[in-house]
């Protein structure tokens, strides 16, 4: 009788960890359940917690051929990097298997280093599956591999549909609750897809539908979250008022359980009835990308919303008191100098009309096969050519092809301080200086180079390594350090 096979999956460290309500690693997760219900034997390993000598021990242990690596652009995939070399040299058997949204946009790169052996493109559930059963890899949909040092990349696989998503649990037998609910805060996902077609985002990539749980199945999974002491939700969905109908018989959930959340809304879908009933239900706070505050960059961005559209929405959450967090973008292809003024003046209008307003500024950085992707090769910009220098991207530095580059990470560093509560709350003496600085700079507009862009930049690993010794993390509802 054949013997079930048994795997692996790995979600690397991430830079910045230690002072957040860590996100459960769903890319992993909902994979792991669907291999479950197979009768596969499967072990998740979340680094930001588990040692490399927990997954050494569990190869040793066991008869494993596949190990499945999730990353995301940027520092995650050095750390991925890191683990997979890891697993190489001690197990070289072992076979690599990589996923998520950056293997999927950039398969033949991934594959052209040496330690990854398959990368699957899309939706890693039933390709996964398939893989680790045994099926032949050449009718694997949505599989990417080597053979005779060719790359091959078999047609893409399906999204799973509606009553499939609607199956998908989350597999609290293979986690710690404890690492991921934390003073009651837990983040997570009941939705995947968004309907929306924004030139800088992956979804617009994937034609990707939006597909969510039921009201009923999301209650029955935050059941089991309250459960393990769960009372703050933030949704991380990049549609969750996609369904009007699941969020009318989720208020009554909310309010039933007495839980309080945040979740993020388009500009353009809020008006007077939907925030009141938000609030009068727990809604805490809205998440906003509103990117920019000029009309000409937000149609560049193809956001189909409009400079009235953000300001209107502060008006609305300032009324009824809810308070909001914007994200803002700059470094866009296309913008100029002015366009950057005019975010930076609608910001102000947003905190003069809701004091108890959030924001951040990040910095674009172009995903590939992305219509802005297209737009910033036409202005010059140079896309790293190996893996590895995927690694070294960040959300605030500027690339090389934009013009006024110091300009930009000020801001985005300046906003990073200026913008965000946890440095009011926060009276760590280095701390206070640069906000201090951040402070002045943000009211003069004042961005030349100066001491925190260089500070940021020499010290960064230094930083990191600080909030991460630290048994503590930041409360996205009280604002503060706990």
């Amino acid at each position: 009788m054949k013997k079930n096979p048994t795997t692996i999956l790995i979600y690397p460290q991430l830079e910045f960890a230690g002072a957040q309500i860590p996100t459960p690693p769903y890319s992993i997760l909902f994979i792991a359940d669907y291999l479950l219900k197979q009768n596969i034997d499967v072990k998740v390993f979340d680094l930001r917690f588990d040692s490399y000598k927990q997954v050494k021990e569990a190869l040793s242990n066991n008869d494993i051929e596949y190990i499945g690596v999730s990353a995301m652009t940027g520092p995650q995939i050095n750390y991925a990097l890191q683990i997979t070399k890891y697993l190489k040299k001690n197990f070289k058997y072992i076979k690599i298997v990589w996923g998520g949204i950056h293997a999927t946009i950039l398969p033949e790169q991934t594959l052209q280093n040496k330690l990854i052996d398959f990368v699957i493109r899309g939706e890693g559930e039933k390709p996964y599956y398939e893989l680790i059963n045994g099926k032949n890899i050449k009718q694997i949909k949505g599989l990417s591999y080597k053979n005779k040092n060719k790359i091959h990349h078999n047609p893409k696989s399906d999204l799973l549909n509606k009553s499939e998503i609607n199956e998908q649990k989350i597999p609290w037998k293979l986690i710690n609750s404890k690492n991921y609910i934390r003073n009651g805060n837990f983040i997570i996902i009941t939705s995947r897809g968004c309907p929306y077609r924004c030139s800088f985002c992956y979804n617009s990539i994937f034609n990707n539908r939006w597909r969510g749980w039921t009201a009923e199945k999301c209650m029955e999974e935050l059941d089991k979250a309250v459960d393990y002491g769960a009372k703050k939700l933030t949704f991380y969905d990049d549609n969750f008022f996609a369904n009007s109908q699941r969020i009318k018989d989720l208020f009554k959930y909310f309010k039933e359980k007495e839980l309080i959340w945040k979740a993020e809304l388009r500009v353009d879908q809020l008006n007077y009835s939907l925030a009141i009933k938000a609030k009068n239900h727990g809604c805490e706070q809205l998440f906003f990308g509103a990117e920019s505050g000029s009309q000409k960059v937000l149609d560049i961005l193809n956001k189909e919303v409009t400079v009235s559209d953000i300001i209107n929405s502060a008006r609305i959450v300032n009324d009824v008191g809810i308070q909001a967090d914007y994200s803002w973008m700059i470094g866009i292809p296309g913008e100029n100098c002015n366009d950057v003024r005019k975010t930076l003046s609608l910001i102000k209008k947003i905190r003069e009309i809701n004091s108890n307003s959030e924001f951040s500024i990040k910095i674009l950085f172009p995903y590939p096969k992305t219509v802005i992707y297209e737009k910033a090769l036409k202005k010059g910009f140079k896309p790293p050519q190996i893996l590895s220098e995927w690694g070294n991207i960040r959300r605030e530095r500027a690339s090389k092809y934009l013009k006024h580059k110091n300009l930009l990470e000020m801001i985005a560093i300046t906003s990073a301080i200026v913008g965000k509560k946890i440095f009011k709350e926060n009276n760590i003496p280095p701390l206070k200086i640069l906000r201090f600085f951040a402070d002045f700079r943000w009211d003069k507009e004042i961005f030349s180079f100066g001491i925190e862009n260089f500070f940021f930049k020499l010290f960064k690993d230094v930083i990191e390594k600080v909030i991460s010794d630290k048994d503590t993390s930041y409360d996205p509802f009280s604002h503060k350090i706990v």
